[in-house]
């Protein structure tokens, strides 16, 4: 019989991104009801170009499970790649994270801080 051989996956192997929603790739309304509009500038770009480099994409936002299917209309209506969906972020002012890249409405500067980290 076959012995089952468990492997951790190392650092440079991973290729799942978490992406944020909310002004990261769609504008919103802000409150009370944040409705999406348009993607911010450069999103659906960048996210077909991470997509076609193998990169897998998930969308994580701090919003309810109940915007599940709206998110996902948003994001097939334009086309943006994407893997899953994850709702429901742990509700804090800031994230710190090792791996974290922040978003300051630059698509162009996300891109080339993935790049940069590849190449070390």
């Amino acid at each position: 019989m076959e012995k089952f051989e468990w492997r951790h996956l190392d650092t440079d192997e991973l290729k799942w991104l978490a992406v944020d929603f909310d002004e990261t790739l769609a504008k919103n309304s802000g409150y009370p009801d944040f409705t999406p509009g348009e993607p911010v500038e450069g999103a659906v770009e960048a996210m077909k170009k991470l997509n076609n480099l193998g990169w897998k994409i998930i969308i994580h936002t701090a919003r309810h499970w109940s915007d599940y299917s709206g998110i996902e209309n948003w994001l097939n209506f334009y086309k943006i790649p994407f893997r899953r969906i994850v709702c429901g972020k742990l509700m804090a002012r800031y994230y710190i994270d090792d791996r974290a890249i922040g978003f300051r409405g630059d698509w162009n500067s996300v891109l080339k801080e993935i790049n940069e980290s590849l190449d070390n």
